[in-house]
């Protein structure tokens, strides 16, 4: 199966953010970067808003990059990191305290007031370990009774007094440091009580000249998490609301990829593994940049002399996948990447069992796959003396050459099968036994039908039939529940109710811990869809 840029190996794309702009967001960053200087907007929390996937953090390192200016001092914190750490508020306030502390090392007073602050951070974690439960772990008589005295707001171990405190500090500061630039990412990754603390923490330096915040999150997810965490009250989510408008004065949403972006986000990204060296390829990348700002369309066209060029074959395979990824996946960055990764796998897969399939084509029967799992399912069992006939109708059928289409196959596919390339002309059998017996299990590893039919119970509408599946999943040894687990989210994130299968998911990750960091995971990059309502037990 060849691959779209030629090179030994398994080649897969990341999942970091970019250091270089491939989307266009410097139409995002330059307000930003407009905001943090504007001198009246001072301090500032600015929100930087997409949905899952949608180049957040990318957003947030071409800030870091940008702000490497000796007038800013850049904090950037990741509380997905430390998120089931009880005093999540204390780590961020520490994080800006300390990098103040090691960017003016050499100030004695401002140093001194640091550790000060310090002391209040330190003592305040004290007083939430002991509320949690830590009293047992070795803490003195002596540090139990000071962590739960009450503090004079000049006392250095309260924190009434910190916001004053930390303003004296900010006045210390040479004249020349305009701004304390705090950049927060991945906050809608984590749990409520974090989200909580981090914005919380915000509060304190909210009135705080030289202060500004960047939070990178989707809003929604922000929102449900406040919510969550004030689910006691019937006012929830109309406190949710208020809530986050009092902390973010600027909101900023990045703009959702075009079809057209889209395509060219594809192009360079299979450009990048094809250019003869890091500066042709960043090159390219400007190329596109300049022509956006120009508003001149297609991006990759009108190239000047002499210099490198992404190959024919990297754009057509660029304007097939742009015509086959349905508009969820396109409009997210994230998914573009997977669903490449994925073709990368596939195709290492084929390439040691000796697969080989153009790259057009095999990316064409991945996105049936990916798309269209049912269709792919009845392309893969037709009996190998009739399927290049039901193939030929099909496409007839798609071009409106016939009003009949093959039996099982729907109208969602028309679009799949008019597509090029044609594949009457090949001999799909190889590739089909391949796929057909993958599943998507991880690095092609087979799925044994007891599995298969275990996962299937695992998304059955009963409750009954589900619990037999448990029974037989929790059986398997460890590394078989991982493959099982992976294939049961493969099948259940397809479906358009997913319910089912988060029960079973969940349910399952209680009683094993073998696929408990698997499920975690799942459930933090779908949590938008996740609305399941267990059964009574």
């Amino acid at each position: 199966m060849t691959d779209a840029a030629e090179a030994p190996g398994l080649r897969l794309w990341d999942d970091n953010p970019s250091l270089i702009d491939l989307l266009g967001f410097d139409a995002v960053i330059n307000p930003i970067l407009e905001a943090i200087e504007t001198e009246h907007l001072d301090p500032v929390t600015i929100g930087v808003q997409s949905p899952w996937g949608g180049g957040k953090s990318t957003v947030i390192n071409l800030l870091e990059k940008a702000l490497q200016d000796d007038v800013f001092v850049v904090v950037r914190t990741d509380p997905w990191q430390y998120d089931n750490h009880d005093d999540v508020r204390g780590i961020l306030i520490a994080e800006i305290l300390d990098a103040l502390r090691i960017e003016f090392d050499s100030n004695g007073e401002i140093t001194k007031r640091v550790e000060e602050l310090l002391k209040r951070i330190s003592w305040s974690r004290v007083a939430v370990a002991v509320g949690k439960g830590a009293a047992g772990l070795g803490w003195s008589h002596e540090d139990l009774l000071k962590a739960f005295t009450p503090r004079k707001r000049s006392e250095p171990e309260s924190m009434r007094g910190f916001k004053e405190e930390f303003a004296a500090l900010m006045k210390l500061l040479p004249t020349t440091t305009r701004r304390v630039v705090v950049l927060i990412d991945d906050l809608d990754r984590c749990l409520p009580p974090a989200v909580m603390g981090t914005l919380e923490a915000i509060k304190l330096f909210l009135t705080v000249p030289k202060m500004v915040f960047v939070l990178a999150a989707d809003q929604e997810l922000i929102r449900d998490a406040v919510a969550a965490h004030l689910a006691g009250t019937n006012r929830s989510e109309a406190f949710a609301t208020r809530y986050l408008e009092k902390i973010v004065q600027l909101p900023i949403s990045l703009p959702r990829l075009s079809e057209e972006e889209a395509e060219t986000y594809i192009a360079l990204l299979l450009a990048d593994r094809e250019a003869p060296s890091r500066n042709a390829f960043e090159s390219v990348a400007a190329h596109a940049a300049a022509r956006r700002n120009d508003n001149k369309w297609p991006l990759l066209a009108e190239w000047p002399d002499g210099g490198w060029q992404p190959s024919h074959k990297v754009l057509s395979l660029a304007r097939q996948l742009r015509e086959g990824l349905s508009a969820d996946k396109l409009s997210s960055p994230r998914q573009i990447k997977r669903f490449l990764n994925a073709y990368g796998v596939r195709s290492a897969i084929a390439g040691s069992r000796g697969v080989d399939v153009p790259a057009s084509l095999g990316m064409k029967l991945l996105l049936l796959e990916d798309r269209h799992r049912s269709a792919f399912e009845r392309l893969a069992g037709w009996p190998i003396s009739e399927r290049q006939q039901h193939i030929e109708q099909w496409e007839r059928w798609a071009a409106g050459d016939t009003d009949e289409a093959p039996e099982g196959i729907d109208d969602a596919t028309k679009a799949w099968a008019k597509a090029a390339p044609s594949l009457t002309d090949f001999d799909l059998t190889p590739y089909l036994r391949l796929a057909a017996s993958l599943v998507n299990a991880p690095l092609g590893a087979s799925v044994s039908d007891d599995i298969v039919a275990a996962v299937k119970d695992l998304l059955d509408d009963s409750d009954a039939i589900r619990m037999s599946g448990q029974t037989v999943v929790l059986g398997l040894a460890p590394s078989q529940q991982v493959q099982a687990m992976s294939v049961l989210l493969d099948s259940g994130l397809r479906l358009e109710d997913p319910n089912a299968m988060w029960v079973s998911a969940i349910r399952w990750a209680k009683e094993s811990s073998a696929v408990l960091d698997l499920t975690v995971q799942a459930v933090r990059e779908n949590v938008t869809r996740l609305t399941m309502r267990f059964p009574p037990n």
